[in-house]
């Protein structure tokens, strides 16, 4: 009887382990995964729509060359000298955000029409130019797209993240409620096993 009491005590303290364990693990995995979705958060801000901001921007002066260029207005090399500047500025801000390989591809191209409008400018060869620009407002379209198909990846990263995490969550709570069951269960055991008494042996006249 006792040695069954015993091995009671033995089982529940393993299932308290168990719980312990269960969740410290539990909390370990939430950080992991509040840290990734953080991660993705901010990467679908900085990355995502902060570079959108950038991208129009650099539409409107694009598109401040072309109509200089088509309406071939007076001081053109000055007005999209200017244009340029700006342009320049802004290329230095999306190069500091973090690039997928597509996307850097297209920016490089995006340089080097700015780089050929440049020098087309300086040229006097105002066709080449609006042609060079042209080019680069497609490009900015291009990676415009780029951004949309993006920020959803990253969003559909943080929905798959917050499934899987709800999902792990209702699996570990099942478990703790079996656990906490079985413990009941020896509890009430230990407590029946203690209750019953050995016959006291009685002096037989």
């Amino acid at each position: 009887m006792w040695t069954f009491a015993i091995k009671q005590k033995m089982t529940a303290a393993i299932l308290l382990f168990t719980v312990i364990g269960l969740v410290m693990l539990t909390n370990m995995r939430e950080q992991r995964i509040a840290t990734r979705i953080s991660t993705a958060v901010t990467s679908i801000y900085e990355d995502r729509l902060v570079v959108a901001q950038y991208i129009l921007r650099l539409s409107k002066q694009m598109d401040g060359v072309i109509t200089i260029l088509e309406k071939e207005e007076a001081e053109v090399t000055a007005r999209i000298n200017s244009h340029l500047a700006e342009v320049a500025t802004l290329n230095a801000l999306y190069e500091k955000t973090i690039l997928t390989e597509m996307e850097r591809a297209n920016f490089e191209t995006f340089k080097q029409l700015c780089q050929t409008i440049s020098v087309k400018n300086k040229n006097g060869d105002h066709t080449a130019a609006l042609s060079a620009a042209r080019n680069a407002g497609d490009t900015l379209q291009t990676l415009s797209s780029i951004q949309v198909e993006e920020g959803k990846n990253l969003l559909d990263e943080v929905l798959d993240m917050t499934r899987f995490s709800n999902m792990i969550s209702y699996l570990e709570l099942a478990i703790l409620i079996i656990i906490a069951v079985i413990i009941q269960v020896l509890v009430f055991a230990s407590k029946t096993l203690i209750g019953i008494k050995k016959p006291t042996n009685e002096n037989l006249n």
